[in-house]
């Protein structure tokens, strides 16, 4: 008896120690929130320039958790049912929640059947190498009990963008390229990508760890990592997307890991695709040349100063938004506007103005949302005339603004 006595208070003293120092935080927030705080940083290689959420709203969520076992601490969640209950101790075979809304034609595809109660997050995104990767894992209530009954749960991860001819699941396995689903990954099959949550019973559990007093589901993946090629500089949609099979009873559920979306290629020369850009904006902005030396882009833009003036005029505004466009989409590029003036005035006066001048420029921009920390200013008086005449029209023409676009990994010379 008092050996019986000491299993059971060393069985309550750990469970007791588990569920005291372990937890799992939901937390319900705005989609661009979600994505921009917990997926991605501007210091990953990556900017996102759209997000949108399709589905339920208690079907998506952030997570973090105090568990060591889980395969991701922290990041997004995507259930077919509702998001929390995934935190839950897993005391029953079959948890689940009818969410009763749509499902995916694209993952009734790979399904082969209908779905229904779909969670799909899409991400558009711009990135500066030519690879970008995530971590995440799937975890099912599905497990154990209808692994090859044929009808499974499904999710995608689909990249699409140029290069694609449509939407491609990267949602595989490492070692074959197979679909990921509870059939080929489970205590059978691909085992080594598999991790069965033991059935939790209440305090007198005899547990290895925190997980069945933690989590819900009775299995998931190992961490896995999706990766897809694309082309620097150019706009891809990521979406991610899970969704029931068959009924809505069982759910399942994938979890992104925290800050782990990120440029992950091999960094390119910016030049040539800056240079691509601004060749299809060449007539919006007003130019009939531009410069390329090194991994910097410059061209000169007139910008119609009245004499003595540094306001910027309207007849120069589409120009200018075309340039915060490009800025936006060249995200990690610097940008240097040096000034101008014609040869009216002393060279004191000049360089003040020329100042005055970048500095406007400068403002707009930022007003369309170019961070301040991007440009800097020059001014150069009347010092680099483009045309030597003393004429009005000469004069017009030298009250200009210089654009010098370039890596963060120069220093903006030419």
């Amino acid at each position: 008896m008092l050996n019986k006595a000491k299993l059971l208070l060393s069985i309550l003293s750990l469970t007791i120690n588990l569920l005291t120092n372990a937890q799992t935080v939901f937390q319900s927030k705005p989609t661009r929130l979600l994505v921009n705080d917990l997926l991605t940083r501007h210091s990953f290689g990556m900017t996102i320039v759209g997000c949108q959420y399709y589905g339920d709203p208690r079907s998506i969520s952030s997570f973090a958790t105090t568990s060591e076992h889980l395969p991701v601490r922290s990041g997004i969640i995507l259930t077919t049912g509702i998001a929390t209950w995934a935190g839950y101790p897993n005391d029953s075979r079959s948890s689940g929640c009818g969410m009763f809304t749509p499902g995916d034609a694209r993952l009734e595809k790979i399904a082969g059947l209908k779905t229904t109660d779909a969670a799909i997050l899409e991400i558009d995104f711009i990135a500066n190498s030519d690879e970008i990767s995530f971590e995440y894992f799937f975890a099912s209530e599905e497990y154990p009990e209808f692994v090859n009954k044929g009808v499974n749960d499904v999710f995608a991860f689909f990249i699409e963008g140029p290069g694609y001819d449509g939407p491609q699941n990267i949602a595989v396995l490492p070692t074959t390229g197979e679909a990921i689903s509870v059939d080929n990954v489970n205590a059978k099959h691909n085992s080594e990508f598999y991790i069965e949550n033991q059935h939790w019973t209440g305090y007198f559990t005899e547990v290895t760890s925190d997980l069945p007093s933690l989590f819900q589901f009775d299995g998931m993946t190992t961490k896995l990592e999706a990766k897809a090629k694309i082309q620097p500089y150019a706009k891809y949609r990521l979406t991610m997307a899970i969704a029931d099979v068959g009924d809505n009873i069982y759910d399942s559920g994938v979890f992104i890991k925290a800050h782990s979306l990120k440029s992950a290629g091999k960094l390119q020369p910016i030049a040539p695709y800056l240079k691509s850009e601004i060749e299809k904006r060449m007539k919006l902005i007003g130019l009939e040349r531009i410069r390329v030396k090194g991994d910097t882009v410059g061209f000169d833009k007139t910008i119609h100063f009245d004499f003595n003036s540094y306001e910027i005029l309207s007849e120069d505004t589409t120009a200018l938004n075309e340039v915060a466009e490009l800025l936006r989409i060249f995200f990690d590029a610097k940008l240097k506007l040096i000034g101008h003036t014609d040869d009216v005035g002393s060279d004191e006066y000049n360089i003040d103005l020329s100042l005055h001048r970048a500095q406007a420029v400068a403002d707009y921009l930022h007003q369309r949302g170019v961070s301040q920390k991007r440009i800097s200013i020059d001014g150069k008086g009347k010092r680099q005339p483009i045309v030597r005449a003393q004429t009005d029209a000469a004069r017009r023409m030298n009250r200009r603004v210089e654009f010098l676009i370039y890596n963060n990994r120069n220093d903006g010379k030419e």
